[in-house]
């Protein structure tokens, strides 16, 4: 089987962690990727998104970079991708987006998990680890949001909706202990700064840094606030 499967597999039992390592990693930094749109959706509109399938790619690798440049010893990064939207997109451009994320993750030392729907990734956060002896220290999240979800699936499956999302209401699923108490968080996408980031704070009591208004991915790096009345807040 694929590596991916395998990964998915382990991922979904919640059994990578300590047990598949020498000893138990004493913290772990995740980044959070979302998926991309179709070009079939988006071809054609004004304000066309995810023109470049490796938009929220492309963030993600810089920042997981700064991450495993910065990693204390014992310290685990883990990159969590949304796995359905780059197989559709995988299938729209005729090449495996998968292949190629598993290499960028294999050149930077990261440890690559897909996951299919938001209740894998609560099961990742709450047990894919010992969170008794590996706390979150950082955590941010490159994609499509609202002011109250992180959007994984966005102009993929329905044009200009989502199928798959991490809502405010969702944050209790999560254990309010699963971070570190000094841990590092924050969401690149649009609008979290206005909702998502307070919830994110009353639930964890660990601050979210959010955007107030848009942020574009458009240029290739790290995103941008889209406006200049736009801000970021905790």
């Amino acid at each position: 089987m694929r590596r991916f499967i395998l990964l998915l597999n382990l991922f979904v039992l919640g059994t990578l962690g300590a047990s598949a390592q020498n000893a138990a990693p004493t913290s772990e930094a995740i980044v959070l990727t979302g998926g991309p749109a179709l070009r079939f959706m988006e071809h054609g509109k004004a304000a066309s998104h995810d023109v470049y399938w490796f938009n929220f790619v492309d963030a993600s690798v810089i920042w997981l970079k700064n991450l495993k440049d910065q990693a204390k010893p014992g310290e685990l990064v883990t990159w969590l991708v949304y796995r359905p939207s780059y197989v559709s997109r995988s299938h729209e451009l005729g090449m495996d987006l998968l292949l190629q994320l598993e290499s960028k993750a294999r050149k930077l030392g990261v440890n690559l998990l897909f996951f299919d729907s938001k209740e894998q990734l609560i099961n990742y956060f709450n047990r894919g680890l010992d969170r008794d002896k590996t706390k979150i220290s950082s955590f941010d999240y490159f994609g499509h949001s609202n002011k109250a979800c992180f959007l994984f699936d966005y102009s993929n499956t329905i044009d200009t909706m989502s199928i798959a999302w991490l809502h405010v209401n969702d944050l209790r699923k999560i254990d309010s202990d699963v971070f570190a108490r000094h841990a590092v968080c924050k969401s690149w996408g649009c609008h979290s700064g206005e909702l998502y980031s307070q919830r994110w704070k009353s639930h964890f009591d660990v601050p979210m840094i959010g955007a107030i208004g848009k942020t574009d991915f458009a240029h290739g790096g790290l995103p941008l606030l889209s406006n200049s009345d736009g801000k970021w807040s905790q």
